[in-house]
């Protein structure tokens, strides 16, 4: 006889055997990229923008091996409250929040940086994974700034210099008017 494993289990859906999804890997694309951005304003100390790009990826990393992979991260080892990819990707937010906001601790980046995280999350339907998931964050992130804060300290990140400030100095150093 020829039975069709479909005929026997017709609602079954294949397992999923990968922890990503296009929706943590865009918020990972995401919060990369609003990584770089602040730190291309600390661009001239190469260091220090190195050690906060590993502390974010590290403190990320171990931020999702909690929700996903339990008491596999480097350092923080915890066990969260969440297990789905809605939990992983609000802990993704929340850590790559938490380590740039202890660089870059000027009141207006603090406050692009809240309203970023508050959209990024925004996303999230489930509200205890969500809070699962930022409570991981919270607790990685926490984790590596404490463990690496001598790295993070005594820098000044630089403001973005106005176009027409540019402009302006050139033209003084130059001896003629401004574009």
């Amino acid at each position: 006889m020829n039975f069709s494993t479909s005929r026997l289990i017709p609602s079954a859906e294949p397992l999923s055997t990968t922890v990503s999804s296009p929706k943590l890997d865009l918020i990972q694309l995401t919060w990369n990229h609003i990584a770089e951005r602040y730190l291309s304003r600390i661009r001239t100390n190469r260091i220090l923008a190195g050690r906060v790009r590993s502390i974010r990826l590290l403190a990320v990393h171990d931020a999702i091996h909690s929700v996903i992979d339990p008491g596999n991260g480097h350092l923080f080892k915890e066990i969260s409250e969440g297990s789905s990819i809605e939990a992983a990707y609000a802990a993704v937010a929340k850590a790559s929040h938490d380590v740039l906001a202890s660089v870059f601790t000027a009141a207006e980046d603090r406050e692009d940086l809240a309203d970023l995280l508050e959209e990024s999350l925004s996303l999230i339907g489930k509200e205890d994974e969500k809070a699962a998931g930022k409570s991981s964050g919270t607790d990685s992130a926490g984790t590596y700034i404490k463990s690496f804060a001598p790295l993070l300290s005594n820098h000044r990140p630089e403001k973005p210099t106005p176009v027409r400030t540019v402009r302006r100095e050139l033209a003084a150093v130059s001896g003629g008017s401004s574009w």
